[in-house]
């Protein structure tokens, strides 16, 4: 199975330095089966005007609209759901073209692989603060690294395998939308999308390159202050909250069972 994992990088056309990038980096990491996937460029869209946006439950939830750039990378990320439905892959690894992976990736996809486990996506986010929340080991892979599910969904959407019916579900889950895609990846109460992901991760975002979305998506000076957006904002988050535990908690017998499995 080495250097079949079908993997595509999510790329501005323009944006050949980013892409002559990581198209080095994947060849040094042993990944020969690449190419890029044209992504859609919304930084100068109207968020508002696109028919599939939903604008009150977003206003509703954070007070303010989504940034035309996460607009752009929400799009992207669909066109490619239903590429991967239209030339049936039975799975394929998603890179944002700012991911940097860490020298074992390729060993420790394959030996998820071999191992027939279901799944609709497994990110591959790699940070301080994920490597320090509650997770659920469910089987060990390659050297130090667990398949496992996280207690709660932390954004990021640059490194993502992504399973057929991982696709079917993200196509539908992005028919209409209020959330950008890192967003949408961990809300699997509402979506019915089976997340995992991979510890120690695997995937870090090369910082060095100005993001593409674009940074203003952090202002929270934007933030309404009326009561109306309190008690909403309030509703969101409990919703949120409970949500969260109901992924980790109801999805305890089926970990322990794939554990068991590979014991």
């Amino acid at each position: 199975m080495s250097k079949t994992i079908p993997t595509y990088i999510i790329s501005l056309p323009e944006e050949t330095k980013r892409r002559k990038a990581i198209a080095a980096h994947l060849k040094d990491r042993g990944f020969e089966n690449f190419a890029f996937f044209d992504a859609t460029d919304g930084r100068r869209m109207d968020v508002c005007a696109h028919p599939d946006y939903e604008a009150p439950r977003r206003r509703a939830a954070h007070g303010r609209d989504l940034k035309p750039g996460e607009l752009g990378c929400l799009l992207s990320h669909r066109a490619f759901y239903r590429f991967m439905l239209e030339k049936n892959l039975d799975y394929a690894l998603l890179l944002e073209d700012d991911a940097r992976l860490h020298e074992d990736t390729l060993a420790t996809l394959e030996a998820l692989l071999n191992k027939n486990i279901d799944f609709d996506i497994v990110r591959l986010l790699g940070s301080p603060k994920v490597a320090k929340g509650k997770h659920r080991k469910i089987t060990p892979l390659y050297k130090d690294f667990h398949l496992v599910r996280l207690r709660t969904s932390p954004g990021g959407a640059h490194a993502t395998l992504i399973s057929c019916q991982g696709a079917e579900k993200l196509v539908r889950a992005t028919e209409k939308f209020a959330f950008p895609i890192d967003t949408v990846l961990g809300r699997g109460w509402e979506t019915g999308i089976t997340a995992l992901s991979i510890q120690p991760g695997l995937a870090v975002q090369d910082l060095s390159f100005d993001s593409s979305i674009g940074e203003e998506r952090h202002d929270k000076t934007a933030t309404p202050k009326g009561l109306k957006f309190k008690i909403t904002r309030l509703a969101f988050k409990i919703t949120e909250a409970l949500g969260k535990a109901w992924v980790y908690w109801s999805a305890l017998a089926s970990d322990l069972a794939i554990r068991k499995n590979f014991r």
